[in-house]
């Protein structure tokens, strides 16, 4: 299982860590940002089968654009591009098929990978 944050998409979206007041920072036509690296090799681990599940707390639709399974992906913050999963704000709740599938992953996992996040709000960091 992987957890990531803003951290791993800073460098084309623009300011880390949004937390819904902090809007300095942040690159125009975010929402046509290309993949960074991380995203590329986490969606290759992804469609080799190493990775079975991505929580993602950006909803910049980057683990899809590098190929990442979109079945897979947990996106407990809403999704830019996926219209059945509406942004929730950082002070807001998750949907309500984000922690059930979150706490489900906690248990099954071999290993835990947590990039780019310190894990805080919306639950996350419960599991």
């Amino acid at each position: 299982v992987v957890y990531t944050g803003a951290g791993i998409s800073a460098s084309v979206i623009g300011q880390a860590a949004l937390s819904g007041q902090n809007k300095v920072g942040w690159k125009s036509n975010t929402r046509e940002a290309p993949p960074t690296f991380t995203h590329h090799a986490l969606g290759f681990l992804g469609r080799e089968g190493l990775i079975h599940s991505w929580v993602q707390q950006n909803h910049d639709g980057l683990p899809q654009k590098a190929g990442f399974p979109q079945e897979r992906i947990n996106e407990i913050h809403g999704s830019w591009f996926d219209p059945s999963n509406p942004v929730v704000k950082y002070s807001g709740s998750l949907h309500s098929r984000s922690y059930p599938w979150m706490r489900e992953d906690a248990r099954t996992a071999d290993l835990v990978l947590v990039l780019g996040t310190s894990l805080g709000g919306l639950n996350a960091d419960q599991v």
